[in-house]
């Protein structure tokens, strides 16, 4: 009896020491294939590899997880025994919820039985399955998850080896995971800095040359797009059009309807169609090609430079000034409905006589609607009074005066909307 129970000691300690040998190889090949590799994806499938291999299970997983919500981000990977086309195992709510609280590990050998599953049915063909949290520093990151041990049940050994892997892993998956929002944000920055460089070549590259007009225009973004627009279109017979637009939403979305105003507006002017009509078509364009909550306002207007008769429509727009020299001011109202909120609609047109000396300003409500530290407009006051006292400037001068009185108001508040102006002015 003594010698049996020795040589049962002698293989148990033998056992023991092959385990930790097996453990310290795969640890170590862990560490080392950490250490060497920069590629992410390569890193996690070694992570997970090891684990399969260190508790010998069916199938193993990285969850990341929000750290804000503590709800699950995403499944890094699986790996599972060759041949096994069954679906993957997840972490379902209570597993997980257990995860987020308590953010210790979790070794479940009968889920069909256990408290944690009651009320919830379990994964077909899930056995078992032991959990342990990915950590760092006080905050849970994600959940390494193996799931049906091979040979049995999990114990405490393959708990703490798993455990081990889980504390090496934790930060370099954190790596992983800035490394890819760096260069996500990288690829960001690079679409926003191409979507700049679109929309400046759908604007004016400067101002039109037209006998016996200065004329000038200018747009500043609120952000690194925007939703205005501003146009000057030659046409035949010594006429020009001119359009300024302002498109609902910010930011690319905003941008991208911009650029639809701006392709349907120009095919519709090249037709030779009437202001009211041309506004027309463009609206029914508009509200077919957008859903129901993209409009966009708009003021389109036709020279003629022989006799000096401005045409226009106003869609919803800012009614622009008409200034004379004899110091009169008018308001450009007739139009009718912002663009692409019905359907049909008719437009109506106005015209404006332009005398030496008259000028007509079109401006979007990002002049007016820009405001200070106290919460104050610019307002129409805020222009008008530019305006008055600024009437032999030229259209350049006018318009960078005025967005830079619009920015000197807002001061270090930050612009929430787009500043667009065009000036047009006969000469003497």
């Amino acid at each position: 009896m003594p010698i049996f129970g020795n040589n049962k000691s002698q293989d148990d300690e033998v056992a023991r020491l092959r385990r930790a040998v097996d453990e310290l190889s795969i640890l170590n090949d862990l560490a080392r294939a950490i250490g060497i590799s920069h590629d992410s994806d390569q890193i996690i499938k070694t992570i997970i590899s090891r684990s399969v291999k260190a508790v010998g299970a069916e199938e193993v997983s990285i969850t990341m997880v929000d750290q804000e919500e503590m709800i699950p981000t995403g499944t890094l990977m699986f790996e599972r025994k060759e041949g096994d086309n069954s679906k993957h195992y997840h972490l379902n709510r209570n597993m997980l919820g257990c995860m987020c609280h308590e953010k210790r590990a979790l070794l479940i050998n009968d889920p069909a039985g256990d408290p944690l599953f009651r009320g919830t049915p379990t994964t077909k063909g899930l056995r078992n399955f032991l959990c342990v949290p990915l950590m760092v520093g006080a905050n849970l990151i994600g959940v390494l998850s193996a799931y049906n041990k091979i040979a049995g049940d999990f114990n405490a050994d393959d708990q703490r080896i798993l455990a081990i892997i889980g504390a090496q892993s934790a930060q370099v998956l954190e790596k992983a995971r800035l490394d890819g929002e760096a260069k996500a944000t990288e690829r960001m920055q690079e679409d926003m800095r191409l979507a700049e460089l679109i929309q400046e070549g759908l604007l004016p590259k400067g101002a039109p040359d037209i006998s016996g007009y200065d004329v000038a225009g200018a747009t500043l973004a609120a952000g690194h797009v925007g939703g205005d627009y501003y146009d000057f279109i030659p046409l035949k017979d010594n006429r020009w059009a001119f359009a300024l637009g302002d498109v609902s939403g910010k930011g690319v979305p905003a941008a991208l309807l911009m650029a639809n105003l701006q392709a349907t507006l120009r095919g519709q002017v090249l037709m030779g169609t009437s202001c009211h009509q041309c506004l027309t078509n463009c609206n029914r364009l508009m509200y077919l090609s957008t859903t129901h909550d993209r409009f966009a306002t708009l003021f389109y207007g036709r020279l003629d430079v022989r006799s000096n008769v401005l045409t226009y429509c106003n869609a919803g727009h800012e009614r622009p000034y008409h200034l004379t020299r004899g110091g009169e001011t008018h308001r450009l109202t007739s139009g009718g409905l912002a663009v692409g909120i019905l359907e049909e609609f008719e437009y109506e047109d106005d015209i404006v006589i332009l005398q030496p000396g008259d000028m007509v300003v079109i401006f979007s409500d990002g002049v007016t609607d820009m405001i200070n530290s106290r919460d104050e407009a610019f307002g129409e006051k805020g222009l008008e009074g530019i305006l008055n006292t600024n009437l032999d400037l030229s259209a350049k001068e006018l318009v960078t005066l005025i967005i830079s009185e619009v920015n000197k108001h807002a001061g270090s508040e930050p612009a929430f909307d787009d500043v667009t102006v065009v000036v047009l002015k006969k000469d003497f």
